[in-house]
């Protein structure tokens, strides 16, 4: 609840990388997606992100490491996959550790959080070296909730290998092995039980508190009662014992749009609700409330009590109906207060309730100011989906899972049926002509991702230097911290053609000999992949080196098939396999080792 933007949660904690997330939401757009994927990691050879978007006509499946779970139509349990959260997985630097990230937002995942609409974030993280009880129990309670929705999706594309080992398996393998945990989780949803009874129930603390505030961008249309479901929330928390009789109840809305409250608004006054608009610091006065929250506290100066924030709008299918019952599939926390919040003060927010929520206590709105507003469109949803979930590509050919007949937008923008031509380089992405859908494309036990061509030797020890952590595409890199460049000043001296090739390939294979022997077995076979990728794309930029070694009838790669350059575990079949390759790609092939020539 504090000032964090949709983007900053998922940005990886110090000395973490992103590994693998499931993410839900009602919609999402392409551009937020996007910038999501990049805030989270800069890999995207496989999966690092799933995506349960509500269905939609307008599906994102295109967007490079993510991957879009296609949500079943019929049968699904719900009427809108409405809840917004995110479970993710960072691994650590330099070692085996793990964390663990919940995070639960009011807002889609669209530019909406970013500029007008006032949206609210929770989120925790908990290291598996050091678990909390308490985050461990909300950790659990969202991968719950995640694997119902895992039912009644499509998530082959997340359930395959991809360099030997599948997307979400260390998220997976560190939430089991998590301990078990008593405490009663914070964390919501709406799957068996509606928001309302848990809402209420959790609220609750040892005193009955003396205010009541409630927060929603949309409310019931019509056919709520006199005064709707504010009225009815009261009535529950008073009866609970939890709140008291003459407590000071405010609702926050907007003004210009709230639905059926407009007409509801003299019989909410007349029971005692004081309606007002919203107020952020960080909006403008047209900023739209869409932030969802229940606060039930009290004390005189300083709040103190819970808060309930997450996806369910105040109406019956966001807050009184469970999926299973036809409702929305909702999400959110009940959360106790920061210590040492005060009521607020006029506009002063330092400290205080409005600090961490959207409120104001200065300005009331009149029934006649109020206004129903557009009413709630359905989005539109697809009649089908795709009847593959991706495409494969080898040796010029474009084929689909269990040899389907499909049929794609090929190269040259005919329709052609899989299996069929395709020529090289492999596409990333693939359009079916039934539909529109995207598709990834997997080639090599990996996505596809497209590649430069030409590489340098900088290049690709920039890109292999920090591995398995993604390189920062965006970034300047000059190499290793406290490592000399590759790439001679420009005032510097011109040494000999073959002192230069000699000495370029030496500090190629000394660095990623290096880096080779401190992997992680687990990151095996990726890094043989881009090893035998990134080595063969450097043949055009780096004739001079290569054809050094050409004339001296020798090949300098065996260097790093030495066991020592290798970590304990992995199989050097593979190793062997991609330098193979590289050295037809240099077309060095032909020659024996230098190293066996050193050693005779």
């Amino acid at each position: 609840m504090q000032n964090t933007t949709l983007y900053s949660l998922f940005m990886p904690p110090e000395d973490c990388y992103g590994d693998f997330g499931l993410i839900c939401g009602f919609t999402a757009t392409r551009q937020v997606l996007g910038q999501i994927r990049r805030t989270f990691t800069g890999e995207m050879a496989r999966p690092v992100l799933a995506a349960f978007i509500h269905p939609t006509v307008n599906a994102i499946s295109d967007v490079p490491g993510l991957a879009w779970m296609w949500m079943r139509l019929t049968g699904r349990g719900y009427n809108l996959l409405h809840a917004k959260v995110a479970l993710l997985g960072f691994r650590r630097r330099g070692g085996d550790g793990y964390v663990l990230r919940l995070a639960v937002s009011t807002g889609n995942w669209t530019p909406d959080p970013l500029t007008g609409s006032i949206d609210l974030f929770w989120s925790t993280d908990l290291d598996t070296a050091t678990p909390d009880a308490q985050d461990v129990a909300d950790i659990r309670a969202a991968h719950a909730m995640f694997g119902w929705l895992r039912a009644r999706a499509d998530c082959a594309l997340i359930e395959r290998r991809y360099d030997g080992h599948r997307p979400d398996a260390l998220l997976e393998a560190a939430i089991n092995a998590l301990p078990v945990s008593q405490a009663r989780p914070r964390f919501i949803d709406s799957r068996n039980q509606a928001l309302f009874p848990q809402v209420v129930e959790r609220l609750a603390t040892k005193k009955k508190a003396s205010r009541l505030i409630l927060g929603s961008g949309y409310f019931e249309s019509d056919g709520d009662g006199a005064a709707g479901l504010p009225e009815r929330l009261r009535q529950a928390l008073v009866q609970e014992k939890s709140l008291a009789k003459s407590a000071s109840l405010d609702l926050f809305l907007n003004p210009a749009s709230c639905q059926g409250l407009a007409a509801r608004a003299s019989a909410l006054m007349k029971a005692g609700w004081n309606l007002r608009r919203p107020y952020s610091a960080l909006h403008s006065a047209d900023g739209r409330l869409h932030a969802k929250f229940v606060l039930l506290a009290s004390g005189e100066t300083e709040a103190v009590g819970r808060v309930y924030l997450g996806s369910g709008n105040l109406s019956r299918n966001g807050f009184e109906r469970s999926a299973s019952a036809g409702g929305n599939l909702e999400a959110g926390v009940v959360v106790d207060l920061p210590t040492g919040l005060k009521w607020p003060l006029r506009r002063n927010t330092r400290h205080s309730i409005a600090g961490v929520l959207p409120v104001q206590f200065n300005e009331t709105a009149t029934p006649e100011a109020l206004q129903p507003g557009d009413s709630f469109v359905r989005p539109d949803e697809p009649e089908g989906l795709p009847p593959v979930s991706w495409l494969m590509w080898d040796n010029d050919v474009l084929s689909a899972p269990e040899n389907k007949h499909v049929v794609v937008i090929g190269a040259d923008g005919a329709e052609a049926t899989t299996p069929c031509h395709w020529a090289a380089p492999a596409p990333a992405i693939v359009t079916l002509a039934d539909g529109g859908w995207r598709l990834p494309v997997i080639s090599a036990d990996a996505l596809v991702v497209p590649r430069p061509s030409d590489l340098t030797v900088e290049d690709v020890l920039a890109g292999l230097g920090s591995f398995p952590e993604p390189r920062d595409t965006d970034g300047h890199d000059d190499g290793e911290e406290g490592g000399e460049p590759l790439a001679d000043a420009s005032d510097a001296p011109e040494p000999p053609p073959a002192a230069y090739a000699i000495r370029r390939m030496m500090e190629l294979l000394v660095r990623l000999g290096e880096a080779q022997a401190r992997l992680d077995p687990r990151d095996w076979q990726r890094w043989c992949r881009e090893l035998q990728q990134n080595l063969c794309a450097i043949s055009a930029h780096e004739q001079a080196m290569l054809d050094f070694f050409r004339k001296a009838g020798a090949n300098p790669l065996p260097a790093l098939a030495d066991p020592r350059m290798r970590p304990e575990g992995v199989a050097p079949d593979l190793l062997t396999e991609a330098l193979s390759v590289v050295a037809m790609a240099w077309e060095l092939s032909d020659y024996p080792s230098l190293w066996d020539r050193e050693a005779a």
